[in-house]
């Protein structure tokens, strides 16, 4: 696990964009599912089987995080990201084939294995790019990779819809774009290999006492744990906005997501060398506060007038909170367990992912849009809560 390996002192070099490249097309081969539950609606899949078919994709890398990611280390990262993208073009053209319950959950299963192998694959040389005194700014690149192919992706299908005949032909035709990241992976390895071989070391895998003993530092911990929260209350929103947009008949959905991810971006552009420079516990701490100030807007929403104030709330708070958490669990861990933490704050990002709208989905069926945010108001305090603790034992260290 160890990067034998200098540690980086430029922040921008070509693995460092080019990883980012391959963030960005990976995430867009997520997002061209956007449609997948009308599709199973046309597959005949029941409504209460939907979500299964849907929610296995994540679960299964959620998974795989946990349980594959202390074998994943600089050495090993090319050759699984390029199975990776085997694997996810393999299942694209599955789409066209597999049309029964049973098949969609192995094919999803199989199509989210693949989108592991890439992800952490990438993520386990990205954080041997990044110089440790840019850990923040580095982060709040990465996400925009992500947050830009999550609000382009959908409205890139959609503006090709005429060309596009079934969703399984985009499915299928999203995986074209993964072609350039072959290349990409190539070219680092490559590179890599060079300064290995001038290097002459070799990485090494940790024992299980050693990942036992990583996981048990609180800091680590907690850093996950507000991960997972700060997904949780994310993924939750994303799903549930447009059902209670269409309770309080609010016409102009998409203000909210276009205010919210639009701020998120430029904040991370623009205060990218901020979030190093001052305190990323209370970055974290006060981006919490206003998530929760956010759902209390929204759970006394004064009208349409108010959907883009209160996106831009969220999209301030949810702008800061990535780049600190990443950038603090950057700063706590130990060189040689940079790749393994880095990957399982991605298993908390599959983990918020399935149980925010799971548990979300469940307030509102049980409890109304007012129970949901409540509820959300306290994961969001309770969030606040654990980085006061993380405050507290950070200031130890």
């Amino acid at each position: 696990m160890t990067d034998p390996l200098p540690e980086p002192k430029k922040l921008l070099s070509f693995e460092f964009i080019g990883l980012c490249l391959v963030t960005f097309l990976s995430c867009c081969n997520i997002t061209v599912f956007y449609n997948l539950f009308n599709y199973l609606e046309s597959l005949g899949i029941p409504p209460e089987w939907r979500g299964l078919v849907i929610g296995i994709y994540p679960l299964t890398a959620m998974l795989l995080y946990l349980v594959a990611s202390p074998f994943m280390n600089t050495d090993n990262a090319p050759r699984t990201m390029l199975l990776g993208i085997a694997i996810l073009i393999a299942s694209g053209l599955c789409y066209f084939y597999v049309h029964s319950f049973w098949g969609l959950i192995a094919l999803r299963m199989f199509n989210g294995a693949g989108q592991f192998c890439l992800s952490a694959g990438a993520m386990a040389l990205f954080v041997a790019v990044i110089p440790p005194e840019k850990s923040g700014q580095a982060f709040g690149l990465y996400s925009v990779a992500i947050l830009a192919a999550y609000g382009g992706g959908p409205a890139i299908m959609d503006s090709l819809a005429a060309f596009i005949p079934t969703p399984p032909h985009g499915y299928a035709a999203a995986t074209l774009s993964l072609l350039p990241a072959v290349w990409i992976i190539l070219q680092i390895r490559r590179r890599r290999n060079m300064r290995l071989q001038a290097a002459s070391q070799t990485a090494h895998l940790p024992a299980w006492t050693d990942v036992r003993d990583n996981l048990s530092q609180l800091p680590v911990a907690l850093l996950l744990l507000l991960n997972m929260s700060y997904f949780a209350n994310w993924s939750s929103l994303f799903f549930l906005f447009k059902g209670f947009a269409q309770q309080q008949g609010l016409a102009n959905v998409g203000a909210f997501f276009t205010v919210q991810m639009g701020l998120m971006i430029v904040i991370r552009l623009l205060a990218g060398r901020l979030f190093d420079r001052v305190n990323k516990v209370g970055l974290v701490g006060a981006s919490f506060i206003i998530v929760a100030a956010g759902h209390l807007a929204m759970d006394h929403l004064p009208g349409v007038w108010g959907v883009p104030l209160v996106g831009a709330i969220f999209g301030l708070g949810m702008g800061m909170g990535y780049p600190a958490i990443n950038g603090l669990m950057f700063e706590v861990s130990a060189a040689h367990f940079r790749s393994l933490n880095a990957n399982l704050m991605l298993f908390a990002v599959q983990a918020g992912f399935f149980i925010g709208p799971v548990i979300g989905g469940a307030l509102v069926a049980n409890h109304g849009y007012h129970g949901y945010f409540l509820v959300s108001i306290a994961l969001a305090l309770a969030a606040v809560a654990l980085s006061i603790l993380l405050a507290c034992q950070h200031s130890r260290q």
